[in-house]
């Protein structure tokens, strides 16, 4: 699986119920695939640290749940003002 689709197909699990929009915006806006992407990598962090033990995992899987948390903030910010028809500017060019 490409890591586009693959991060396509964690937006739309995490923000259910509006995955045309997230597909339109995936594809259309640079700024929101960025943001998808990391949130992506962030995902991925979080459980390679929540599988270690350590005292440094352990501080480790804090900072990537709350990175999580704030990009899980943007990612629902950014798809509410697009409902709203007011998106973020950014688009890409073609």
């Amino acid at each position: 699986m490409s890591r586009d689709i693959e991060t396509l197909k964690l937006i739309q699990t995490s923000f259910p119920g509006r995955d045309p929009l997230i597909e339109k915006a995936f594809n259309d806006t640079r700024s929101f695939t960025d943001l998808c992407e990391d949130y992506r990598k962030c995902f991925a962090a979080l459980h390679r640290w929540k599988r270690r033990t350590t005292a440094e995992a352990s501080r480790r899987h804090q900072e990537y749940t709350d990175l999580l948390m704030e990009l899980g903030r943007e990612i629902e910010t950014w798809l509410e003002d697009a409902e709203t028809e007011s998106p973020p500017t950014n688009r890409r060019t073609a």
